[in-house]
């Protein structure tokens, strides 16, 4: 594989994910090419789970298995790693449902971050759409939907101090920040499972921090619009 030529890098983070990650590198195989590399950033997991990884060794590029501080913290690591023009984060149990094929002729600046939709797990519920500013306040971007340019992240990484909402926290900062543009992509990239920890926990600091937050990034306009926006959930279904 020539590093100089890959379009996408796709990074899994896992840690005892036996019981699904077998299911979404399967569904890999058919939608990625030789643009396409996989990553697996595995937290030492206990499990069988490296055994399962080990199994599809021809079709994933690199794979770390050690201690980290989270999922951002592998998310992040993940990103050192890569060599692709954009990246697409994917958790232990979701699904890639569209081809990179189709993707690839939509990637074209490296100033733009592109999102499409999710279908949520077990339903045919389709989570997404265009967002503005007033959307964005209220509930966040699924970022299994989300194909980051690599040299954005390099210079944004997450923000460790969210343990569940560092995605969320990046996705407002890059909104925020000049010359980087959000262009959105009218496709179901991936299959989103709630069952993952955001779904069941909350995260304190940023609930303790979002409104300052959305000072600091959007001033009294952004405070305005979040306060009389009707629409009053980050990612709640």
């Amino acid at each position: 594989m020539n590093q100089n030529n890959i379009l996408v890098s796709i990074i899994i983070a896992t840690y005892n994910a036996e019981d699904h990650i077998g299911n979404a590198l399967a569904s890999l195989i058919p939608n990625i090419n030789e643009s396409t590399e996989i990553i697996i950033v595995d937290g030492l997991s206990k499990d069988n789970t490296l055994n399962i990884i080990s199994e599809y060794k021809n079709h994933i590029a690199k794979v770390c298995s050690e201690k980290d501080k989270g999922i951002y913290d592998a998310m992040n690591k993940g990103v050192s790693m890569a060599s692709g023009k954009f990246i697409l984060f994917l958790g232990a149990d979701d699904k890639l449902l569209i081809n990179i094929n189709e993707l690839t002729p939509l990637l074209l600046r490296d100033d733009t971050i592109y999102y499409g939709d999710v279908l949520i797990n077990n339903s045919n519920v389709n989570y997404g759409g265009k967002f503005n500013l007033a959307k964005l306040l209220n509930k966040n971007i699924c970022h299994q939907s989300i194909l980051y340019p690599r040299s954005v992240l390099a210079k944004y990484p997450f923000d460790l101090r969210y343990k569940l909402m560092a995605d969320y926290v990046l996705n407002m900062k890059l909104w925020s920040t000049k010359n980087i543009n959000f262009s959105y992509i009218d496709r179901i990239i991936a299959q989103y499972s709630l069952e993952g920890e955001s779904s069941r926990n909350k995260d304190l600091v940023f609930q303790k921090d979002s409104i300052k937050m959305v000072y600091d990034l959007f001033g009294f306009y952004g405070l305005a619009i979040k306060s009389f926006n009707p629409v009053r959930r980050i990612f709640k279904f």
